[in-house]
């Protein structure tokens, strides 16, 4: 597969760089990959052995620390993006939440805690940036986000192309189907396998992994706030087929009861806001919804748009 040409961001650079070049990234193609992040390249590879030794254990002990409607954190292996069964496994975990852990890993718990921690406060640095990029206080979107989140981190394993058949609804054809993310920003840590892909001019392109980076994309609640000079790509990912792959996932999310909307500053008579006020908590509701099972159509930014249709409720897709 041909390679984006995914902007590589050195975060050690003098800030005016950095933020200039993470505002162009983020406009177009709204991915990059950042080094000198901050976070140890050991610890980034403990994380992903972490990962690994999980996905690893006998299917009962993943099992028996499976998600369900009512609390999503913990294993999954049915998850489905766009009424599409995905091809991989999953394990979520959120600080703070009521998260099953393996008795047979004692350290995982610990491991993901510490990682986690280090994901957000650089996902923190990267929106503050990124807000500034706008020429906007770098404090614009806090609010939103800190004290009170709702952001978690994902382990994803995508095994070889046939390992889940047989196991009740027929996996789909990808490993992940096209789909933007819904938060306000994802740090991602990939393997040294690609799969990765976004759509880049009408193609399917890798976005391959960098040695010691992370992969960064921009999603829709920071679109929605960038008044749409911010773009969330769509992404998928391959189904993997002869070596199995691996990524952790840090999702930047709101407080479950804030409103998302376009950043004031942005706005003017020459720039109305595309977007009506998003409140979080309904629309991340309905995209697990979607995720966990066919629950109907998922619920996308586009229902929010100014001049586009009305999203459907929380109460009305019960």
């Amino acid at each position: 597969m041909p390679l984006t040409d995914v902007p590589v961001i050195d975060l050690a650079a003098p800030r005016a760089t950095v933020v200039a070049q993470l505002a162009q990234a983020a406009a177009d193609p709204g991915f990059f990959q950042v080094v000198n992040s901050g976070l140890d390249a050991a610890r980034m590879a403990d994380t992903l052995a972490s990962a690994a030794a999980f996905f690893a254990c006998d299917p009962a002990v993943k099992r028996a620390v499976s998600r369900t409607l009512e609390n999503p954190f913990g294993y999954y292996d049915r998850e489905l993006t766009k009424n599409l069964r995905d091809r991989k496994e999953i394990f979520d975990f959120a600080p703070g939440e009521d998260t099953p852990w393996p008795a047979e890993m004692p350290g995982l718990r610990p491991a993901l805690t510490v990682f986690a921690a280090e994901c957000h406060s650089l996902a923190l640095r990267l929106t503050a940036l990124l807000c500034e990029g706008l020429g906007q206080a770098p404090d614009s979107m806090l609010q939103q986000l800190a004290p009170d989140h709702s952001s978690f981190l994902r382990l994803n394993h995508y095994p070889v192309h046939d390992l889940l058949a047989g196991q009740g609804v027929p996996p789909g054809p990808l490993g992940i189907s096209p789909h933007t993310d819904a938060g306000v920003l994802t740090v991602l840590l990939q393997d040294s396998v690609a799969g990765l892909q976004m759509q880049q001019n009408g193609a399917w392109v890798d976005v391959a992994p960098v040695a010691d980076a992370l992969t960064i994309n921009i999603g829709d609640m920071l679109q929605v706030a960038a008044n749409d000079r911010y773009r969330a790509p769509l992404h998928r990912v391959r189904a993997s087929e002869g070596e199995s792959r691996l990524s952790i996932a840090y999702f930047l999310n709101p407080g479950y009861h804030a409103l998302i909307e376009p950043l004031p500053g942005l706005l003017s008579t020459a720039s109305p806001p595309c977007y009506r006020s998003i409140p979080w908590q309904e629309f991340r509701g309905l995209r697990a919804l979607g995720d966990f099972g066919d629950y109907g159509e998922e619920v996308q930014i586009s229902h929010y748009r100014c001049d586009g249709p009305t999203a459907v409720t929380a109460a009305e897709s019960a």
